[in-house]
This record gives C-alpha cells, sequence and structure tokens, in this order.
C-alpha cells in the first residue's frame, strides 16, 4: 500500500499531493466533528439528570411552556427514551403553574396527539392538563393509571411528576392517609412530597414508614429543602402545631358508628309493618352519594351486612300487607292493573335499590341471606348488574380491538383501568363464584387487546403488565391453559 501511495505521488506530481492534503484535511475535520459530538453527548447524559431538576425548579415553575418545551431536550439521561415524552410533561408542569391559557393548552394538546403512541409522557402530560382545565377528577383517574404501567417503558421523572400531582391533590382534599403512603413511595417520592408526607404524619399522629413521627426541626428542614415553599407555609405552621407523637398509637378499639338523626324515624312506625321498612330504607338512602364520583364513606361505615339483612326483613314482612292493601283499593277503583302487576314492579324497584345500597357499601353477595326472598332478589339484582358492567366493559375491548378503532394513550390507559376497577370490583362483592363466571370471557377479550396493543401498537408499557394482570387471574381461577399462554406471554416481555 505504500509502494502504490509513494508510486501515485510520484507520477501525479504536486497537484495530487494538493489534492490528497485537502481531503486528508476534510476527512480530519469530520472525524473531530464527530469525536467532539461524541463527548458532547456523553457530557448531555452526564448532567441530563441535573438540567431536568434545574429546569423544574426555574423555567417550569415560571409558567414558561413554550421555553418548558424546548429546553426539556437537554434533560436526556433523565427521560431516557422518552425524549419527546418530557417535553410534553415539562411544558404541562408549566401550565399549571400560571392561570389557565386556551391557547397555551390547544398549543400543548396538539403536540401530545402528534406524538399519540409514543408511551408514558403523553398519559401524564394530559392527566396534567385536565388538573389545568380544572377537571380534576379526570386528571386524577388518568394519572393514578400510572402505577400500572411496566417500569421498563415508565421514566422515573413522568411517574414522579405524576406522583407529586397526586400527593398534593390528595393533600388539599384532606386526604392525609393517601399523602402519607403516596409520599414517601420509593422511586416515585421527591423532596415535594416527603415533607407533605411528614406534615401529614404529624397532623395525624402517626409515624411514616420507617420513620419515627417529624420533630418540629426536622419539619422545618424538609420544609427547606422543598420546591414551592411560601405556598406550603400554612402546612407547615399546622404541622408543627400538632403535639409529636413519640410512639406509634394503637387504632381505637372500632365503637359504634356516631347516632345521625333520621329524616323519618322507623321507631314510630313499629305498628305498621309497610311504614317501617319505608322508614328504616329511607334512613338508608338518605346516606347513599349524591353523585357518582363521590365516596360512600359513612354508608360503608354503618350498613354492615346485619343492618342489611334487618332492612331485607323489614319489607319482607311489609309484602303481604302491602298486598292485601293494593288488593282492596284495586277493587274499590276498579282500576284494571292486577294487584299483583302492581305489587310485582314496587318489588323490583325495592330490590335495585337495595343492590345498589349494598354496592356503595361495599357489602359482599355472601352477606345477604337466601332463604329469606327479599334478600335473594336484591343479590340477584347485584349479581347482574356486576356481571353485566363486566361483560359490557370486556365486549368494548374486544370490538375495538377488531375494528382497530385506536385512542390516545391517556385515553387507551383510562379505558383500561376503569374495566380493570369494574372487574376487581365485581370480583370483590361477588366472591370466587362470581370470578369463576366471568374469567373465560375476560381472558379471551383481554389477551387478544393486550397482544394488539404490543404487536400493532407497540404500546409496551401498557400491554406487558395486562399479560401480569391475567396470568394472576389465571392462577386466582385455576385455569391452567390460561396459565401456560400468559407465562409465555409475560416470558415474551423478557
Amino acid at each position: 500500500m505504500l509502494a502504490l501511495l509513494a508510486l501515485a505521488i510520484v507520477l501525479g506530481g504536486p497537484a495530487f499531493v494538493t489534492q490528497l492534503y485537502a481531503i486528508g484535511s476534510v476527512l480530519g475535520g469530520l472525524i473531530l466533528l464527530v469525536g467532539l459530538g461524541g463527548w458532547l453527548f456523553a457530557l448531555l447524559d452526564l448532567v441530563g439528570g441535573l438540567v431536568w431538576p434545574v429546569l423544574r425548579r426555574t423555567v417550569i415553575a415560571a409558567g414558561l411552556v413554550r421555553p418548558s418545551y424546548y429546553l426539556t431536550v437537554l434533560a436526556r439521561s433523565a427521560w431516557e427514551r422518552e425524549r419527546e415524552g418530557g417535553q410534553v410533561v415539562a411544558a404541562a408542569l408549566a401550565l399549571l403553574h400560571r392561570s389557565h391559557d386556551p391557547a397555551l393548552a390547544t398549543w400543548l394538546e396538539g403536540k401530545i396527539q402528534a406524538r399519540a403512541g409514543s408511551g408514558l409522557g403523553s398519559v401524564v402530560a394530559t392527566g396534567l392538563l385536565a388538573a389545568s382545565r380544572g377537571d380534576r377528577d379526570g386528571a386524577r383517574d388518568i394519572l393514578l393509571g400510572v402505577d400500572t404501567f411496566d417500569p421498563d417503558y415508565a421514566p422515573r421523572a413522568a411517574r414522579r411528576a405524576a406522583n407529586d400531582w397526586l400527593v398534593a391533590d390528595a393533600a388539599a382534599r384532606g386526604d392525609w392517609i393517601t399523602v402519607m403512603r403516596r409520599g414517601v413511595q420509593p422511586g416515585q417520592a421527591t423532596a415535594y412530597t416527603a415533607f407533605l408526607a411528614r406534615a401529614a404524619a404529624r397532623i395525624r399522629g402517626e409515624a411514616l414508614a420507617g420513620e419515627p413521627n417529624p420533630t418540629d426541626l426536622g419539619l422545618w428542614w424538609s420544609w427547606l429543602l422543598a420546591p414551592g415553599r411560601k405556598a406550603m407555609r400554612p402546612l407547615l405552621d399546622q404541622a408543627r402545631a400538632a403535639p409529636r407523637v413519640l410512639h406509634q398509637r394503637k387504632p381505637p378499639p372500632p365503637g359504634p358508628a356516631p347516632a345521625t338523626v333520621p329524616l323519618v324515624d322507623p321507631a314510630d312506625h313499629a305498628d305498621d309493618p309497610v311504614a317501617h321498612a319505608q322508614a328504616l330504607h329511607a334512613t338508608w338512602l338518605a346516606l347513599r352519594p349524591k353523585t357518582a364520583g363521590q365516596p360512600a364513606t359513612e354508608l360503608e361505615q354503618r350498613l354492615s351486612a346485619t343492618r342489611m339483612q334487618e332492612l331485607c326483613r323489614a319489607w319482607e314482612a311489609a309484602w303481604p300487607v302491602a298486598e292485601r292493601r293494593m288488593r282492596q283499593r284495586a277493587a274499590a277503583l276498579t282500576a284494571q292493573t292486577r294487584a299483583e302487576e302492581a305489587l310485582a314492579a314496587i318489588r323490583r324497584a325495592v330490590a335495585v335499590e337495595l343492590a345498589g345500597l349494598a354496592r356503595a357499601a361495599k357489602l359482599p353477595l355472601d352477606g345477604f341471606e337466601v332463604e329469606v326472598a327479599t334478600a335473594a332478589e336484591a343479590a340477584s339484582e347485584l349479581r347482574a348488574e356486576l356481571l353485566t358492567g363486566v361483560e359490557a366493559g370486556s365486549e368494548e375491548l374486544r370490538a375495538r380491538t377488531a375494528a382497530d378503532r385506536r385512542l390516545p394513550p391517556a385515553e387507551e390507559s383510562r379505558a383500561w383501568n376503569q374495566f380493570r376497577r369494574g372487574y376487581e370490583e365485581a370480583t370483590l362483592l361477588g366472591g370466587l363464584a362470581l370470578r369463576y363466571l366471568m374469567f373465560p370471557q375476560v381472558h379471551r377479550d383481554v389477551c387478544g387487546y393486550a397482544v394488539w396493543l404490543w404487536n400493532d401498537r407497540k404500546e409496551y408499557g401498557l400491554s406487558g403488565p395486562m399479560f401480569q394482570w391475567l396470568l394472576r387471574e389465571a392462577e386466582a381461577v385455576g385455569d391452567i391453559e390460561a396459565i401456560e399462554l400468559q407465562r409465555k406471554n409475560v416470558g415474551a416481555k423478557k
């Protein structure tokens, strides 16, 4: 090679040497640029973990939406394979730090939709965007779904951003138990959530997991490390005003539920079975949640299985008297409707309302006395309601899979989590018998849905945990074929 090069130089003369020198200079420059670029990317990866916290406390905290979006490109290592996901999350966080701007929200929504199939960042950004618009219930529903994502496909920065909002939302609602649980959750806790959790522990007089009840100095130090100290100063003062508990308190023994004045006192109608059942029924209906999303805390605490049995027996004693009165009324008015038909409609309405009360109070089907006809009818209504809800949700997943009807990642996660919660509620209230009945269809439809998400849509972070969930359910009901299939699916992930 050297001999050939020397011969080419001799034959080519000085002009060839000049050209060779120019080519070598260009190649050397390109090699130098590639080397410098590699060092630059290595430097960005090295400091990227520091860029994200700095952005959160400066540009994002200042509510600068567009600069937050573009500057997050520098936080490479903090967002791993989700560079664009980090950008939309940063912009959504900045939008939360200012009064809601519809124009900026629309711009950000376009950015999210443009990258609709790219993972957890879109889900978190959509949830934060809903919070900025004032839809806190929707934001909570979306961001709680982050917990179900596969950690291998869920950047820690995204999970922490979602957890920060969920902890702050729980603190705003006074849900201190959730604040204490999520505020120190491994892998998701930040200085912000840690302060909120310690303040909640001090307010409740309880200890956090692995920590004593915080001292005044500990609260001050945790507050100083947390961002947004000015807004959290009232919470610090509230926590410091609460006495410190040196030892974990034992929970007080359950006592009688606080007495409330009923709208109609059932005791006033003890001599009339129909009026007594109506008054007792009205007393419990008054404790139902007024809206769909409202928790039924008081009803759960007071309506036990024994009290539900008392209510069912009251109605059972009322039916003969009610039938006799309706016959007399129908005969006096020469009504066309038979008393038996009218009574059957009323019995059905009562059974439906009893099933609703049991569901709101989380009373299992086993708590109904099947030998009491009214209780058996209510249990049948509850079983049918739970089963119909799960079957409809499962069929919806199957239909969307067959039609290739895709949703954005946030809505896909929300739809899956709503179905999963409905199924788990049905298994909790319906017991193993209902679980056996539901699982074959659920396994068929959810497995096809998860395979579609995995193969066609590359939504690994969402579909991977579905296979693991199906495996746990298959093991719970002892379905050998389903267990073997889901073990293969879970193994394929690895």
